[in-house]
């Protein structure tokens, strides 16, 4: 903001123009009294009228010039009280904007950290299950930032069963290697089947009965043998709810009996971040 004060400065200068102009006349009058020694008694009454006048506008011009100085004062005061505070209410927003863009910086920052930690997470797995047939065992980084181990039914289970059978142990065992070594990340073991019913008369009722005893027996092997900690995990029967393949070939339903295993980056520390934002 750029404040002008070219009117006050204007009306100044005239007001002292007309001042030294007073002061011209006096110094006239003066050299002309004393230069004749004396003057007429008419001439006298002109002068002292003439005087009368031009003291009268001096008076009135002096205070006007006082006026005007006072005003350009409260003026020059009043618009550095507002650069001020404009100054102040800029400085405010800047520093808010920095501190939010600091908090986005950081935000990205940790996003693409987990995004990394994840890859490297998933190279991990892959070179840990070299060796197993890649239609029973399966990992990849999905869109939503979490790593899936599929393993098939074939690989852990007998049919209709929910004890592990030793390959998938040994398939467990190398997948917990590396979850070990994964403290911040929360592990979800899903059970799934396909839509051939049980058959009656046994401990299981249905299908999410069967999904559900499958992935505790996956979580109970993590933690209890292979040292994975509990706190991280947890089971989730789903049944025949979230078929992969089709359920009307003998393919499709193979695929779709599995057990998936999700590894999630915990977000707290994200949530904490958007919160604040």
């Amino acid at each position: 903001m750029k404040t002008s004060y070219h009117g006050f400065d204007e009306q100044k200068n005239r007001t002292l123009r007309t001042l030294v102009n007073f002061f011209y006349i006096l110094f006239t009058i003066a050299i002309l009294v004393f230069a004749n020694g004396c003057v007429s008694k008419k001439k006298y009454k002109q002068l002292s009228a003439h005087y009368s006048q031009l003291d009268s506008s001096y008076k009135r011009l002096t205070d006007q010039f006082g006026s005007l100085s006072k005003d350009k004062t409260d003026y020059e005061q009043m618009s550095k009280s507002e650069l001020q505070k404009l100054n102040a209410e800029l400085q405010a927003k800047l520093s808010a904007l920095e501190s939010s863009n600091k908090k986005v910086a950081e935000l990205q920052s940790n996003i693409q950290k987990q995004k990394e930690a994840q890859k490297a997470l998933l190279n991990k797995i892959t070179n840990a299950l070299i060796g197993f047939n890649s239609s029973d065992l399966s990992a990849e980084l999905r869109k939503d930032g979490k790593v899936y181990v599929s393993l098939s039914e074939k690989l852990l289970f007998k049919s209709g069963k929910y004890d592990i059978d030793p390959k998938g142990k040994e398939a467990l065992q190398k997948l917990a290697g590396v979850l070990v070594q994964q403290p911040e990340l929360d592990i979800i073991v899903e059970g799934h089947t396909d839509t051939i019913p049980l058959k009656k008369g046994g401990v299981l009722q249905d299908n999410i009965d069967l999904s559900v005893m499958r992935a505790t027996s996956i979580v109970r092997i993590l933690s209890e043998d292979y040292q994975v900690n509990p706190k991280q995990l947890s089971a989730s029967g789903r049944g025949d709810n979230f078929p992969i393949a089709t359920n009307s070939t003998p393919e499709g339903r193979q695929a779709n009996r599995r057990i998936e295993i999700i590894l999630s980056p915990r977000v707290q520390e994200l949530h904490k971040l958007l919160e604040e934002n």
